[in-house]
């Protein structure tokens, strides 16, 4: 059973923001009050939440710009968030909290059905965009071991069977200098070529994807003029 959904609700009228919480929490939900923008940006960005209801007109710090802050910061940017406007909201109003990112509005006086109605629909599209990401994720790393599958294991391979052969030379007692001296320029380059790999790897910004094979997809490293082909 997953854990309820935790609302953040801002509100500087002490009886507005007391209704709203008896709504939410009669529905199950976590919620958490806050008296105006300034306090519920603090908690917002001390522990998230899965949605925000906030008025707009509000002292020290209004709806718009909290909006707009939650927004601009990478931790919260994903969080939506519904205004609570006045009856008489204009189309300039309503402009403004769009082009700030609020992903929806309700005007007083609201049914608590309404209010309702808007927050599942809010929290059940962050719901799905945050299983979109996980899966991205998950497919990243895929990418990722793909990648570095493909072009780490042949130097890697190198590496290791210098380094068995000379051990196995040294179990025996034979190993000349001139073995040695032919084994490890080729163990140091090898090693050279996994260190690039990692550091193209570390610098790379908006890698190209390819597929490797079917069902496996790899990304192109920066300086590959094309995508390497199964081996």
């Amino acid at each position: 059973m997953s854990d309820p959904a935790r609302i953040l609700v801002v509100e500087d009228n002490d009886d507005n923001r007391r209704l709203l919480c008896i709504y939410l929490e009669r529905e199950g939900y976590q919620v958490v009050g806050a008296h105006d923008g300034v306090e519920a940006l603090e908690q917002a960005v001390a522990e998230p939440f899965d949605l925000v209801c906030s008025d707009v007109q509000m002292p020290r710090m209004d709806g718009y710009t909290l909006c707009r802050r939650l927004k601009e910061d990478s931790a919260t940017e994903r969080t939506p968030i519904i205004l609570i406007t006045a009856v008489h909201t204009s189309v300039e109003d309503t402009l403004e909290g769009l082009h700030v990112g609020a992903n929806d509005f309700i005007s007083r006086p609201f049914r608590q059905s309404e209010l309702l109605a808007r927050v599942r629909t809010q929290l059940r599209i962050k719901e799905l965009q945050d299983h979109l990401v996980q899966a991205e994720r998950v497919a990243t790393v895929g990418r990722m071991a793909v990648t570095m599958a493909h072009e780490i294991n042949n130097p890697l391979s190198g590496i290791l069977g210098y380094v068995e052969f000379l051990l196995g030379q040294l179990e025996k007692g034979a190993v000349a200098e001139e073995v040695v001296r032919s084994a490890l320029p080729r163990i140091h380059q090898n090693a050279l070529q996994i260190r690039d790999v990692l550091t193209r790897l570390r610098d790379m910004s908006r890698p190209a994807i390819y597929e490797y094979a079917a069902g496996l997809e790899g990304f192109t490293l920066a300086g590959d003029e094309e995508p390497p082909t199964p081996e």
